[in-house]
């Protein structure tokens, strides 16, 4: 799976030095986190699972979590552990933890997913459109090859990916059955920003917002976002 993700030529918009600008910022946002925003929508404990992105455990998305628990959200982490990519096992996890979350909550589910963590929940909406309310994603790449300074480490964890998976990743682009908003940095150093820009449809939409790739889940205009559109699912 060499053709997932590809090394930024010459021309590309991210490269080893925007690499490095986004490990300087998550490096600040981890220890100086902006405050929540007071003036974000508020839900009714509707469930939200938040998926983490490419070689993240469920750590870094605490924030986040902790910020939708704050606006009354039943936000949960998922039970897929590190996010190695669509591996088999994984996605058969991430349905059953939509369709069990659901079946207990009485009512639909909302998946929040980082970068390859939007990836995959596009993916999973896609069979169990039934349990789903609403998928947000957070710079997630969605055309392949991705382009991207972390292509090493990608190739390497898409050896362990299913075939099955990753002929579905041909169509990830197509969009899932249920309301989709993707939210896109301007400033996205790690993929570049036509990576994760879906096409128009009917119930799909678009913000694009400034920030870096990897600690744009602390940025209060995105949970500002996040929130808004869970509170309208």
């Amino acid at each position: 799976m060499s053709g997932f993700a590809i090394w930024p030529p010459p021309t590309s918009t991210v490269s080893p030095a925007t690499l490095a600008r986004e490990m300087m910022a998550l490096g600040q946002a981890t220890l100086s986190p902006p405050a929540f925003p007071d003036d974000a929508a508020r839900g009714t404990g509707q469930p939200v699972i938040v998926v983490p992105g490419f070689l993240a455990p469920d750590m870094p998305t605490g924030r986040l979590r902790d910020f939708l628990l704050r606006q009354n959200f039943a936000s949960m982490a998922w039970t897929g552990g590190i996010n190695l990519g669509p591996m088999r096992r994984v996605m058969a996890a991430l349905r059953d933890q939509i369709c069990e979350t659901a079946d207990r909550a009485g009512r639909p589910v909302s998946l929040v997913g980082i970068s390859l963590g939007g990836t995959i929940a596009r993916q999973a909406a896609k069979t169990c459109p039934g349990s789903l309310a609403r998928v947000i994603t957070v710079v997630s790449p969605i055309r392949m090859p991705v382009v991207t300074p972390l292509a090493p480490l990608a190739q390497a964890a898409a050896l362990l990916w299913d075939a099955e998976e990753v002929r579905n990743l041909a169509a990830i682009a197509e969009p899932p059955p249920v309301p989709l908003t993707a939210i896109i940095s301007r400033d996205d150093g790690i993929i570049e920003r036509a990576a994760s820009w879906p096409d128009a449809h009917a119930q799909v939409e678009v913000v694009e917002v400034g920030g870096a790739h990897m600690s744009i889940c602390t940025s209060p205009e995105v949970q500002r976002i996040i929130a808004d559109r869970l509170a309208r699912a």
